[in-house]
């Protein structure tokens, strides 16, 4: 059994450790806990919560509006593992330098990243995305299509 005294002593070092790294632990409970608790609750994933956001509040066909939009919902509702806008900026300025006319896409989650690149890709390239998990599939399929990309383009 330990005695009070000695639990005692480790509370300033328990506290100076929340201080010190509270930051990561806002980062679990927004991006961890409370996306797990909203699943559990709601019964809907996130990434389609994320989409029904995207849906009702970005203009259909406006590929920018809608990576906007997404960015939004990631800032203000709940975290998404997206590329973001400061780093969207990079591989918009790379495809744009290298201009390739196809582009492989592995993993694309909730398609935040391929409907960036399509966007910035060059008249008559070709984006090939692959999803294994089923959900996000359907759900970046729609996002893919909402942006006003077709099989032509992203497949």
């Amino acid at each position: 059994m330990v005695s009070p005294a000695i639990a005692l002593a480790f509370l300033p070092f328990l506290i100076t450790l929340l201080i010190r790294y509270r930051h990561y632990l806002v980062l679990l409970y927004r991006a961890v806990l409370l996306g797990w608790l909203q699943d559990r609750l709601t019964g809907v994933p996130r990434e389609q919560r994320a989409f029904q956001y995207v849906l009702t509040h970005a203009i259909p066909g406006d590929p920018h509006h809608i990576l906007h939009t997404f960015d939004q919902w990631s800032y203000h509702c709940e975290h998404l593992s997206c590329v973001g806008p400061l780093k969207g900026k990079i591989v918009e300025r790379l495809l744009c330098e290298r201009a390739p006319r196809t582009v492989l896409e592995l993993g694309t989650y909730c398609g935040y990243g391929t409907v960036l690149m399509a966007a910035a890709m060059p008249a008559g390239a070709r984006l090939y995305t692959v999803e294994p998990n089923p959900q996000h599939a359907s759900v970046a399929e729609k996002v893919i299509r909402l942006a006003g990309f077709d099989e032509q383009t992203v497949s």
